[in-house]
């Protein structure tokens, strides 16, 4: 298993699509925190978010700290990128 170190802060879950619409719950949470990220649950980044498998098929976005150049170095320099 590998894993990655971020500061992220939770911006909102998707819990799936209805006939008009994503079904979105915004969570804005204000601070960033320190978390340890399992790198199989990484669906992409983006040069401001991270998108997140969950349980019970919802997918959360997280914006991080950083630039997307800095994640992907510190991801090729683990061996974990292409």
């Amino acid at each position: 298993m590998s894993y990655i170190s971020m500061s992220i802060r939770a911006v909102s879950v998707v819990r799936g699509y209805d006939g008009d619409k994503k079904l979105t719950t915004e969570l804005n949470d204000p601070t960033f925190k320190e978390k340890v990220i399992k790198l199989d649950r990484i669906l992409s980044f983006t040069e401001d978010y991270i998108f997140i498998s969950c349980p019970h098929d919802t997918v959360e976005l997280w914006e991080y700290e950083g630039t997307l150049a800095y994640v992907k170095a510190k991801l090729h320099a683990a061996g974990q990128m292409i």
